[in-house]
């Protein structure tokens, strides 16, 4: 899973997590060299990020970071201030609208094979705008984000992404984390509401809730709304107890579904086995991929 060209290529493909230093940046290294390799089925291949990466260390907490490589013919988008930087030589294609807390962005090709720092806008419809800019003008089809910390909303502006989800496991985070895989395979695998044909389709007089699904606006809902429609997954915000206890008193639905590619998942001090045990009986396991730099020594080795 996972682990093949064909996982990526002539899609969108947006990888999140839940906070920083998740294995994000890591992994979409490891999914841009995968692209490369398998043939012109995938390119060319265009890289971006929401808000700044591929810096060599986190501004806030000073961790080593993994670069982000890029080879000759390859697509990115960087804030102007980081274009001679890296070894790159990159043409400039197209200026983007708006601007950063880095200056404005802009996409650029790179014309050698280098380094460069991934800075994108910081709103989910300026990166729509920055998608549309790479794919509309043909520069570009295959895609990799590199996804904001903690957000996925970001992954409901595309109609044909994928997301994937990366996280980093330790000993002291094992249950959270387990439990966060539960909760987002729950999310990623809630039915579409497609309409009256469909036999898992909502009973009529389903409620439709505007806006996010909280624990707030899940108490005011009507104790006749047996069923509850959401535009996606992205506008639930119960944590995983809560989700449970609103899938045991109604059935949710989503308007729009969003794609899930799976979970990559970087283990540090605990095992895989323990990780998988922690996760429960069930399918759940398949959807997990380990430490994409393990499989590949050609990808930097630390988790961002």
């Amino acid at each position: 899973m996972l682990d093949s060209a064909r996982d990526f290529a002539g899609r969108v493909t947006f990888v999140t997590g839940p906070g920083k230093h998740s294995g994000k940046t890591t992994f979409l290294n490891r999914a841009a060299a995968l692209v490369r390799r398998g043939g012109e089925g995938g390119l060319p291949l265009a890289l971006l990020g929401a808000g700044y990466d591929g810096e060599v260390r986190d501004f806030l907490s000073g961790v080593r970071k993994p670069a982000v490589p890029v080879a000759s013919g390859d697509v990115f988008v960087t804030a102007a201030r980081f274009l001679r930087s890296g070894g790159a030589c990159p043409e400039v294609l197209a200026a983007l609208p708006g601007s950063t807390a880095l200056g404005p962005c802009c996409v650029a090709r790179a014309m050698r094979d280098g380094t460069v720092a991934l800075v994108g806008p910081e709103t989910n419809a300026g990166l729509d705008a920055a998608l549309e800019a790479i794919l509309d003008e043909g520069l570009a089809r295959t895609v990799l984000v590199d996804g904001a910390v903690n957000r996925v909303t970001q992954v409901a502006g595309r109609t044909d992404a994928r997301m994937v989800y990366a996280l980093r496991v330790d000993a002291g985070n094992l249950a959270r984390s387990a439990e966060l895989v539960r909760r987002m395979a729950i999310l990623v695998s809630l039915p579409a509401a497609p309409g009256p044909e469909s036999g898992d389709a909502p009973r009529s007089g389903a409620f439709r809730v505007d806006g996010a699904l909280t624990a707030e606006s899940a108490a005011r809902l009507p104790r006749e709304a047996r069923d509850v429609v959401v535009d996606d997954f992205t506008k639930i915000f119960l944590d995983g107890a809560g989700l449970a206890a609103f899938l045991g008193a109604r059935s949710l639905y989503v308007a729009r579904s969003i794609r899930f590619s799976g979970f990559s998942v970087v283990c540090r001090g605990v095992s895989e086995k323990a990780f998988l045990e922690r996760l429960g009986e069930g399918e759940l396991g398949r959807l997990v991929s380990f430490n994409p730099y393990r499989a590949d020594p050609c990808v930097p080795g630390e988790a961002a």
